[in-house]
């Protein structure tokens, strides 16, 4: 009989964040299992035993936010349900719970100063955003740790990847937002988890970036210019079925901790530049 390696961190969702933890964390593994109820999760916590449960799952839409407007008994099922089965299954057996957030639940700077985990949410224009503040609501009931992230950025193109993303469209707006840098974001998740902190953690790099910004970075290095046209957010209002979020969020709580993510700008110029390879790479 096959014996079964001892797992520290359990992860739910097959996705790309929850590929990105498994890929980066020892002795963690994915959940095969489509969670329908609490001993659902329950099975799978006795079965692994492990320290931590992290839920990487939940509905953002395909190919964006705007899926989740007509889809919104799955999207409060994945969001706001599953959340809420896998808290209680890991208060009945005392195991520790990580849940994957957003910051996409705030619009603007809040005068210059980025949210705090402490604001009040105050962006309700898609049905997104808030099904993700009602799990957000229900979790902080219960000693779990919550990390938001915001418009993930990686090396690799990913259509969750921000940099792949904005590449596919030919109109952007010029707001200032926060992102998260995804190899910054599992040195500072597995450094939460190794603190066994519990609470909300906004987990995104040192200062905002606008889009403009990224598409100059990207054209500093690609071969191929990619032409953009600013429009104003009230002409995206008119493009889009659900509003977007465009928010700075505050990095203070986490750097209290000791947990310093890179400085943005100098990020996302070592990202796109491996972005750029890996497409240069592929026409080869």
């Amino acid at each position: 009989m096959e014996k079964i390696k001892k797992i520290k961190y359990l992860i739910f969702g097959d996705g790309y964040l929850g590929n990105k933890l498994n890929d980066f964390l020892d002795h963690s593994i994915i959940s095969k299992v489509h969670i329908k109820s609490v001993d659902d999760v329950k099975k799978e916590i006795i079965k692994y035993n492990p320290e931590f449960v992290i839920n990487s799952i939940g509905k953002v839409g395909k190919p964006n936010v705007d899926w989740c407007e007509t889809h919104k008994s799955e999207t409060l099922f994945a969001n706001v349900i599953v959340p809420a089965l896998m808290v209680e299954a890991c208060q009945e057996l005392n195991k520790k719970m990580v849940h994957l957030g957003t910051g996409c639940i705030y619009s603007g700077d809040n005068n210059s100063k980025g949210f705090s985990e402490e604001d009040e949410p105050n962006f309700d224009g898609s049905f997104y955003s808030r099904s993700k503040q009602m799990a957000e609501k229900i979790l902080k009931e219960f000693n779990v740790l919550q990390i938001r992230l915001r418009m993930p950025v990686d090396s690799i193109p990913n259509k969750r990847n921000l940099i792949t993303k904005i590449l596919k469209f030919d109109k952007i707006i010029n707001i200032p937002n926060s992102v998260t840098i995804i190899d910054d974001f599992l040195i500072a998740a597995k450094k939460l988890m190794d603190k066994s902190v519990t609470g909300i953690f906004n987990v995104v790099n040192q200062g905002p970036e606008t889009h403009k910004e990224l598409l100059d970075i990207y054209n500093e290095y690609s071969p191929v210019k990619k032409k953009f046209e600013l429009i104003p957010e009230k002409e995206l209002k008119n493009i889009t079925l659900a509003r977007r979020s465009n928010c700075v969020l505050s990095t203070k709580k986490l750097e209290s901790l000791g947990i310093h993510l890179t400085e943005t700008k100098r990020a996302l110029k070592e990202c796109v530049k491996k972005h750029v390879e890996f497409e240069e790479k592929k026409k080869k």
